[in-house]
């Protein structure tokens, strides 16, 4: 059975800051500038999240990472 916690073990520290700043909005190259990686390195990370959890897309990634507690939205601003 898969459990959030054999999911969270699965995806590393780089899948989920990815999955997290693709849920803000931001573009491949946003996101490395944001984790000061090569753009490669974000789209590679991005790919291997969508592959362990088993999602058709990144949007579908990130909805499976939200709904199970795995990354979380920022505040809006006010």
């Amino acid at each position: 059975m898969v459990t959030v916690e054999s999911i969270a073990s699965v995806l590393s520290a780089q899948q989920q800051a990815v999955l997290a700043l693709f849920a803000t909005g931001l573009h491949s190259a946003e996101v490395a500038a944001a984790l000061g990686t090569p753009v490669g390195e974000a789209r590679a990370h991005l790919v291997s999240a969508v592959v362990e959890l088993g999602a058709r897309s990144k949007l579908e990634a990130v909805i499976i990472a939200l709904r199970l507690g795995l990354i979380d939205l920022p505040p809006e601003p006010a």
